[in-house]
């Protein structure tokens, strides 16, 4: 095996949980990601990857066969199998597992020398694909970066030429992201990734019309519809890619506009249902977006912008983000100086 494998273990029984993780743990090579609950694991799906995963047939208030259904519909997922564990694994839930698309269904409790041979059985055909590819070569990872930033810096170049009004709007705002996260106390890769991510939250705007995206003034209810389904549209365009720098980018398309107390679209998150990465991304958008000229107002000062942040702090935006941007002004600053838009003096409101 390799050590490329990682097993995702889901089960809100924390025995069980604890008992798996153990067990593959102790096999060769092999790491795990644990989850006690399925749905906030389906809302922060896009930045993480697993090999094999183990799923528990009885949880609320989504069963093992609805999570195996749900993480089967990711095309990064589809082939990818499942292991269901259940208390009762009769012949009719083998059948639904079976029409799910789970590879493997077994008995609780677990036989440790049997569950360390199903994920080894499970395991091994995803490592001799991974070999046969290529990936663990360290000259094609290399490469594939490579790639990645040429395939980034073109989308990125296609976003903003959508963005009429400010047109560095996407690359400030992946700026203030990566501050942001720093201060969170990120990892330098997170923060790494999110600031080449970021840039392309607003993609989905590609496919809305040009009438929509130029229309001076407040938008009809209608049209305020119309334009929130970006958040849809960017992420169906880079959802199911193998790169983590393009799987978060889907992440941060899709909810950067969901907002702390579950009022926000477009699936009325709350809380930390909503990924980090797009708790993150709300407070960078909107604070460029606040000190950024717009059709309908002039640029606000930072002081203004960092109030009104502070003032939805707990509403509208994640407080640990807020409390984390307030303390980076003068990197913000910094930011606001050095990428303005053409003919623009809001940096000037530094």
């Amino acid at each position: 095996m390799s050590a490329r494998i990682s097993v995702l273990i889901v089960d809100d029984n924390r025995t069980s949980l604890a008992l798996m993780d153990m067990l593959v743990r102790k096999l060769p090579e092999c790491s795990t990601l644990l989850q006690t609950d399925a749905q906030l694991l389906l809302a922060s799906l896009g930045r993480i990857d697993y090999d094999v995963a183990v799923v528990a047939s009885r949880m609320a208030p989504l069963d093992g066969i609805a999570l195996a259904q749900r993480l089967k519909d990711d095309p990064r997922f589809r082939n990818k199998p499942i292991l269901l564990t259940a208390d009762v694994p009769d012949e009719a839930l083998r059948t639904r597992a079976e029409e799910a698309g789970i590879a493997e269904v077994l008995g609780k409790p677990i036989n440790p020398v049997e569950f360390r041979a199903r994920i080894q059985s499970l395991a091994r055909p995803r490592h001799a694909a991974s070999a046969e590819a290529g990936w663990d070569d360290p000259a094609t990872a290399s490469q594939i970066s490579a790639r990645e930033e040429e395939y980034l810096a073109t989308l990125v170049k296609v976003a903003g030429c959508r963005d009429v009004e400010s047109p560095m709007h996407g690359q400030r705002m992946a700026r203030y992201c990566a501050i942001l996260a720093h201060n969170l106390g990120m990892p330098e890769e997170f923060c790494h990734d999110i600031r080449h991510a970021a840039p392309l939250h607003d993609i989905g705007k590609a496919g809305l019309s040009d009438a929509l995206l130029r229309k001076a003034g407040f938008l009809s209810p209608e049209e305020r519809k119309a334009m929130e389904e970006h958040t849809r549209i960017g992420h169906d365009m880079l959802k199911g890619s193998r790169s983590r720098v393009f799987r978060m980018a889907a992440e941060i398309a899709l909810t950067h506009h969901e907002r702390w107390d579950g009022s926000g679209y477009p699936q009325r998150l709350r809380a930390e249902q909503i990924p980090l990465v797009g708790r993150i991304a709300a407070v960078a958008d909107v604070f460029d977006a606040l000190t950024s000229v717009r059709s309908y107002k002039t640029p606000w000062s930072v002081a203004n912008a960092l109030t009104f942040l502070h003032d939805n702090a707990g509403e509208q935006f994640d407080p640990a983000c807020v409390a984390a941007f307030e303390s980076a002004r003068d990197e913000i600053a910094q930011v606001m100086r050095a990428m303005p838009d053409p003919e623009d003096d809001a940096a000037d409101a530094a």
